[in-house]
């Protein structure tokens, strides 16, 4: 018996889908305590390149001003978080700032590190306080974001001049970790020209960041405010240094730095910077809700919450929504002949025939509560999770157009190896087995390829096998089967 699969809207596709899907009827309504809604209009801002066009953006704050990207870490999809490479990527890829952390070395040197100590991210141990500069650039960096098994690269960690040399004439960055080293970062910043490249940014008192913002009127600031020091927005005294942008850091609707009023203070003359990385920094608003419907995440941040700049861990499509809101066409949208089969979609024939799992608890309960398949909430991506070893579900999709198929999956996994499965088809067709890549976190999702299939037209029923002989530990968002040619 096939399973019912969610319906996804393509022009002419090739393969029809139908699911079931767990909307409900209030998904869209804000929740009772929730505050009424901002709204906010903003200009594009994806022809916006050069670093004298994104200063005066950053500077700019009225309700025309356009949404400002801000890539977390550089682009770490690409390469490690913090390198050279993430930083230069973030820049072509679109970002208006990209965020870098700086910390410290032993001989007095900044460096680009998030943590205080390089383990996680290097292949290396040790405080950065510590270390060396010389012995930091003997290490080499891990990839994307790094965790105790994810590959090493052929990349060193940078020091913030290097950083600055790359994004001098193209973009800005961010400072974050930085302010213990504001005084130092400033001087580097003067001698090398590139002051209105960086943002400082603290939740430090008002008067700590006054003293700090009187030394040079062209220091560029963005202050945290959060559920402890929400009482700052607009405590910083007329004609003193005042900040650009305010982060706001809240992990309820209820909060007062979110309020209505609270935003509408900022924006008399700062840009709203919120996070959508994951659940608490903007409350339920995340990247991966967005990227199945912006109206859950993005979209809300900026027409109900005010804000004009965002810092995300998905900034292709971050870039592409915005270009989207821009020229009023509809988002997400898949490409001719792609169809997307949810992984918590799976048949509802039931335990034995469209689903089989090693306990008839669901531990993640994310979807589907009362049966054995584990369906686990990932930041805002719905997922099949704690998967193991001779479990499997079973899809089918009806195929319209026959001919050549390409499958790819959406991944997640912390752990190398991750896991590995086979998907078969009833009419004995088989891809795999396929290893599955390490993305380095349970909710870093990457897209990797399954194999290709020959399809004729009908109805085709099939399999994800998981290898009960392999590790298993990784979470499987969608499948996703693309058209590619004829036979």
């Amino acid at each position: 018996m096939p399973s019912t699969l969610r319906t996804t809207a393509v022009t002419t596709a090739a393969v029809a889908l139908t699911v079931a899907g767990f909307v409900r009827a209030d998904d869209h309504a804000p929740p009772p305590s929730a505050p009424e809604q901002t709204t906010v209009a903003a200009q594009p801002t994806g022809r916006v390149r050069g670093i004298d066009a994104i200063h005066e953006l950053y500077l700019e704050h009225g309700p025309d001003a356009g949404v400002m990207v801000i890539a977390h870490r550089g682009y770490w999809r690409g390469a490690p978080e913090n390198s050279i490479a993430a930083v230069e990527q973030a820049i072509e890829r679109g970002a208006h700032v990209v965020e870098i952390d700086v910390q410290r070395t032993a001989d007095g040197q900044l460096v680009l590190m998030h943590d205080t100590t390089v383990d996680r991210t290097t292949n290396g141990t040790g405080a950065v306080s510590s270390l060396t500069l010389a012995q930091i650039k003997a290490l080499r960096l891990k990839e994307h974001l790094g965790g105790a098994q994810a590959a090493v690269t052929d990349h060193q960690v940078p020091t913030l001049e290097e950083a600055l040399a790359v994004v001098k004439d193209r973009a800005m960055v961010n400072l974050d970790k930085g302010w213990p080293f504001r005084d130092q970062e400033y001087e580097l910043l003067t001698e090398t020209g590139t002051l209105r490249n960086a943002i400082f940014k603290s939740s430090a008192p008002v008067d700590e960041v006054e003293q700090f913002l009187a030394r040079d009127p062209e220091i560029l600031y963005t202050h945290v405010v959060n559920d402890g020091n929400a009482a700052s927005i607009g405590a910083f005294t007329d004609g003193a240094g005042r900040p650009q942008a305010y982060e706001v850091v809240f992990d309820r609707l209820t909060d007062p730095q979110i309020q209505p009023a609270a935003v509408a203070g900022i924006r008399e003359d700062a840009r709203v910077w919120v996070n959508t990385m994951w659940y608490g920094l903007a409350a339920g608003y995340t990247d991966e809700r967005s990227l199945a419907d912006p109206a859950e995440g993005w979209e809300s941040v900026v027409e109900r919450h005010g804000a004009s700049m965002i810092q995300t861990d998905d900034q292709d499509q971050l870039v592409d929504w915005l270009a989207a809101r821009d020229a009023g066409r509809d988002w997400p949208a898949l490409p001719r002949d792609v169809v997307r089969v949810e992984a918590e979609d799976y048949s509802t024939a039931g335990l034995g025939v469209g689903y089989a799992d090693q306990d008839v608890e669901n531990r993640g309960g994310a979807a589907r509560e009362y049966e054995g398949v584990d369906v686990c909430d990932n930041g805002g991506a719905i997922v099949v999770c704690w998967i193991r070893g001779g479990e499997w579900m079973r899809y089918s999709v009806d195929v319209r157009v026959p001919g050549r198929y390409a499958v790819t999956a959406r991944v997640s996994s912390p752990y190398r190896p991750a896991g590995r499965f086979t998907l078969e088809f009833d009419d004995g067709a088989s891809l795999g087995p396929v290893d599955v890549r390490t993305t380095t976190g349970h909710n870093l999702f990457m897209t990797q390829p399954v194999g290709e299939v020959v399809l004729d037209r009908g109805v085709h029923a099939f399999t994800v096998r998981i290898d009960p002989d392999a590790y298993q530990n990784f979470n499987l968002d969608r499948i996703d089967v693309e058209r590619i040619g004829s036979r």
